[in-house]
């Protein structure tokens, strides 16, 4: 099966910290795995699912701190190397934090496409 997306998936290593925003709020500590410009793959809690938001801070290299409150689209165990991971698109992101992510989102493109 062949996944049809607009947006290329570019594989990075960030640290993060989230919050599951729902009662009761739990914190985690999280890494983030892949991003396009919709939405972030990360580590997450197991138990985490599908229709939950998150919140996720991380420090978006050359970019600085960033904020994002995610929908989670799916969630599940990765065998590969064994960690929980979950699928979030961007909710309600003010225009300062899109703006941020996009540039850093491009120029890890770039650098990848050798421009």
């Amino acid at each position: 099966m062949q996944e049809s997306r607009e947006w290329r998936r570019i594989a990075v290593d960030i640290s993060a910290h989230g919050e599951v925003l729902a009662a009761p709020i739990r914190l985690f500590a999280s890494k983030v795995v892949n991003v396009n410009p919709d939405g972030i793959c990360f580590t997450a809690p197991e138990g985490l699912l599908p229709g939950q938001e998150v919140r996720l801070v991380m420090d978006l290299p050359g970019e600085g701190r960033m904020e994002a409150r995610l929908k989670v689209g799916w969630a599940g165990f990765f065998e590969q190397d064994q960690t929980f991971r979950a699928g979030g698109k961007f909710e309600a992101l003010p225009e300062r934090e899109k703006e941020k992510f996009q540039r850093f989102y491009h120029l890890k493109l770039m650098s990848l496409l050798g421009g």
